[in-house]
């Protein structure tokens, strides 16, 4: 039987729906090569790929990261393999965050409080589970991080997301929390969640009776939206539905990062209002999590950040 031929491994390349990666340091992965990955269902959508191999690239750590579509019902069978093969670590995406602190031997207190989980470490078998979604909003902000303590901040939403930011907030020292969502008791129980577990004693969720939303937005200094409107196919969208009274002394952060500009941040800035959107909170809960796994003090240089993002958006085809 004839040998098969293999092309050299500098000239393999991989290709994907999202992204194209070519392999050119292919012959130093070794069995030294520590692996990463992100587990979730369907995960074929997954920026992390491209953006931790790129991290693992600048930073020259003997590592390379894939993706794995992992089911509800084989969590345990990926922790389980998780320590049997050594994977040193997982990035966890929807729709396993919440279930998968049931399957691991450790969680971080930012676990505990929030009640999911995004990163999980392996360390000699003990699988320890940690959260980067609020230091990624905060990190995000950078010089803008000024603007919160003492503010008044309108959230727009109720779930997941909404919970890392309230949890952020608490932390930046903002006065006033406001919580807006379509079911008002999800806002409810995130203002109590708030009060009660993130020590924001000052939140409150928008029910019938408040002032209307014009007079809000008004006497509040920043307006973040953590849902989903703005993105495909809500584009044409913005949770706020009037701008009358938004002026320069807002600032408007938008979770949603593709498109780039979305119309609740294009109308807010149109009116004199600070914007931005949320590709640089992806990265940073990102180079947290890398971080955790690698035990090192990692960090970007503003070059080095602006490149990421140019990349990111390309292979997001995500129109400024």
């Amino acid at each position: 039987m004839a040998r098969p031929q293999y092309k050299t491994p500098s000239a393999l390349t991989f290709h994907s729906q999202a992204f194209t990666i070519f392999w050119s340091s292919f012959s130093v992965i070794s069995a030294s090569t520590n692996l990463y990955a992100v587990i979730g269902d369907p995960v074929a959508h997954s920026l992390s790929p491209v953006m931790q191999n790129w991290f693992i690239e600048q930073f020259h750590l003997n590592a390379v990261y894939t993706a794995f579509r992992v089911k509800g019902a084989k969590l345990q069978m990926c922790i389980n393999g998780m320590r049997a093969m050594g994977i040193k670590g997982l990035n966890v995406t929807v729709p396993h965050k919440e279930a998968i602190r049931s399957f691991v031997d450790e969680q971080s207190e930012e676990v505990r409080v929030l009640g999911a989980a995004n990163t999980l470490k392996n360390q000699a078998g003990v699988i320890s589970a940690y959260v980067t979604d609020p230091y990624g909003f905060i990190e995000s902000l950078g010089e803008n991080r000024a603007r919160f303590r003492g503010a008044s901040v309108l959230l727009y939403g109720a779930g997941g997301a909404a919970k890392s930011v309230s949890y952020a907030l608490s932390r930046l020292g903002v006065d006033q929390l406001l919580i807006s969502d379509l079911v008002s008791q999800k806002a409810i129980e995130l203002a109590e969640r708030a009060q009660k577990l993130y020590g924001l004693k000052n939140a409150s969720a928008l029910v019938k009776g408040f002032a209307p939303m014009k007079e809000i937005i008004k006497h509040t200094h920043i307006v973040i939206n953590a849902t989903a409107v703005g993105m495909f196919p809500l584009e044409d969208k913005s949770v706020v539905d009037n701008y009358d009274v938004v002026g320069t002394k807002h600032f408007f952060y938008d979770l949603v990062y593709n498109p780039a500009q979305t119309k609740f941040l294009r109308l807010a800035e149109e009116r004199g209002a600070a914007t931005q959107n949320g590709l640089d909170m992806l990265i940073y809960q990102g180079l947290e999590s890398l971080r955790i796994w690698t035990g090192q003090d990692l960090s970007l240089l503003p070059s080095q950040l602006n490149e990421l993002k140019k990349l990111m958006r390309n292979q997001l085809g995500v129109h400024e």
